[in-house]
């Protein structure tokens, strides 16, 4: 049986960013010509592509670690199982196999219907809930990746949610959220706003395009979150 590559899905991930972030700077220099607005709004439109990328990456990749080592997962389902049985079920132990679970290799297709049952994606907002998974269900040198990132090192992950929130629903709430997150310490400094004003939904595009910064943010966020997934190399 054929097992995911999780190293092959951050290749994946980081070739298709690359070539995005070259994509962007193509288009961004020939609408110079048009203004600012315009050029804003194309680099919120290349921003959304990118916080729809990271999410499916890091689900896939995720899902593809699990299939490559699943000694943990099979550990655990086999404990929920014998859970159930004896406290739900009620069944005497005496009844019960030694081992449930009779494959030693769950496929890609069973680690899917474990993790993700609904098919919309392993959600990972902060970097606790990364640990958590690794916790649960990641075995291995992926177990140790995982779990050795940093909330710092996460920080352009939740940057990336918490600004595609505030596009994408434009509720007050995660307008309010996106503002208190890039203006924390935790947040790199390449990433950071310390505008005197909040940012609200026209603000992101000034945002992501600013000049006062080194790298403009949308450049700077492909840059982080391709950093970001190579810590997640075995």
């Amino acid at each position: 049986m054929k097992k995911a590559d999780p190293d092959g899905v951050i290749d994946t991930f980081q070739a298709a960013t690359t070539a995005a972030l070259d994509d962007w700077r193509l288009i961004d220099d020939a609408l110079i010509p048009l203004g600012l607005h315009i050029r804003r709004r194309a680099a919120s439109d290349a921003f959304l592509a990118l916080a729809v990328s990271w999410e499916f990456f890091i689900s896939t990749w995720v899902v593809a670690a699990v299939n490559r080592d699943t000694s943990k997962a099979i550990a655990r389902l086999e404990g929920q199982m014998q859970d159930h049985a004896l406290n739900e079920l009620g069944l005497p132990a005496s009844t019960l196999s030694s081992s449930l679970v009779t494959t030693s290799h769950l496929n890609l297709s069973a680690v899917r219907s474990v993790l993700d049952r609904r098919d919309w994606n392993i959600v990972i907002r902060y970097q606790k809930e990364l640990d958590t998974v690794a916790g649960k269900w990641l075995a291995g040198p992926y177990e140790a990746r995982a779990k050795a990132i940093t909330a710092y090192q996460f920080a352009p992950a939740l940057v990336v949610r918490v600004i595609r929130n505030a596009l994408a629903h434009q509720s007050l709430g995660a307008i309010k959220e996106a503002n208190e997150v890039v203006r924390k310490n935790s947040t790199p400094p390449a990433l950071r706003y310390s505008g005197v004003r909040s940012l609200g939904v026209d603000g992101w595009g000034r945002y992501l395009l600013s000049s006062s910064v080194p790298t403009p943010r949308i450049a700077a966020l492909h840059d982080e979150l391709i950093a970001l997934s190579e810590r997640l190399r075995s």
